[in-house]
């Protein structure tokens, strides 16, 4: 599978009135798809690509987001 890549970042309003990272994904053929992260998890991929900015998210691998979902589903543990 080829790697698809973060093609943009935004921010959104969540049900409970906290911010939630709304990252769209960009694959090889060209289809796309949205991926909404907590707090926690946007924290997290922020982090993991070493971004200071959102705009600094944009062609960063998706196995960073993979990975920030991951620490988020963990905090729970």
């Amino acid at each position: 599978m080829s790697q698809a890549i973060i093609k943009q970042a935004r921010l959104a309003a969540a049900h409970d009135g906290v911010a939630e990272l709304i990252v769209c994904l960009e694959y090889a053929n060209g289809g796309t798809s949205e991926i909404s992260l907590d707090q926690t998890a946007g924290a997290a991929l922020m982090e993991l690509c070493a971004a200071k900015s959102l705009a600094e998210l944009t062609g960063q691998s998706w196995e960073h987001v993979r990975e920030a979902l991951q620490i988020s589903y963990n905090r729970f543990q």
